[in-house]
């Protein structure tokens, strides 16, 4: 399989590709997903494989996996589902003129969505957001005894009144699925996002600081996402990611 995926993106990014020794430029995939929907295994597995391969030259891919509440009444409710992402994909999709959200459905950068299971599409995606101008972030993040403390710098070059967001998401997450379509299945993810915070707007100082929750029952293998967006569910113009 990986190599499968390793040779899928190298001939859909084979124009795009940058020269090795410069600084690898973020790209967000946001992958909208659920446990109750069949096609969506696949392009979990897409997205794991992008995390772990960063098959793109040129590109760090920073994946987040958001589970959508709305399958949850048809046979199998979605531990890691929420509604405040289907909220989200739906501001996308408006944004984007998507009449119907859909499963599985990867935004990328917030610029440009296609199926979550496509890896040439998602390749020509990638290609398409490395184009763009980037804000560079630097994050940090620490365990404390109440949570997460994070730590964001972002040199000039942001506009007064881009959002900011902090997402933790968890890795090596399993769930048995005992009923719906993927009935009988062990299923795997890959940056399940726990919470998804807005920080604020950007208010001219290049200096943030927060404090994040976490619950007991969630793993320790978690990492710490940081976006910059033009506005509320528009497009991605900075991004950051660390594990703890």
């Amino acid at each position: 399989m990986k190599h499968l995926f390793a040779v899928a993106f190298a001939l859909a990014t084979a124009r795009s590709a940058v020269p090795p020794n410069t600084t690898a430029i973020p790209v967000v995939i946001e992958l909208f997903t659920s446990e109750g929907c069949s096609s969506c295994p696949p392009a979990d597995k897409l997205l794991s494989a992008l995390d772990k391969e960063q098959p793109i030259a040129g590109a760090h891919l920073i994946v987040l996996s958001e589970h959508v509440d709305y399958w949850n009444t048809l046979g199998w409710a979605d531990p890691y589902s929420s509604h405040e992402f289907s909220e989200r994909q739906q501001k996308y999709g408006n944004a984007l003129g998507v009449a119907d959200i859909y499963t599985p459905q990867a935004v990328i950068d917030g610029r440009l969505e296609v199926v979550g299971n496509s890896s040439a599409k998602m390749g020509a995606a990638v290609e398409a957001a490395l184009r763009e101008k980037k804000v560079p972030l630097r994050l940090q993040a620490n365990r404390t005894e109440a949570g997460i403390h994070v730590e964001l710098q972002a040199p000039e070059g942001m506009r007064r009144g881009e959002q900011i967001y902090l997402a933790v998401a968890e890795d090596e997450v399993t769930s048995k699925v005992s009923a719906g379509e993927n009935s009988g299945h062990l299923l795997a993810h890959t940056a399940v996002v726990r919470s998804f915070t807005k920080v604020g707007k950007f208010t001219g100082y290049g200096n943030f600081t927060a404090d994040l929750k976490t619950s007991a029952r969630w793993g320790k293998n978690l990492r710490v996402v940081a976006l910059v967006a033009d506005h509320d569910g528009g497009k991605i113009v900075g991004a950051a990611m660390t594990e703890l």
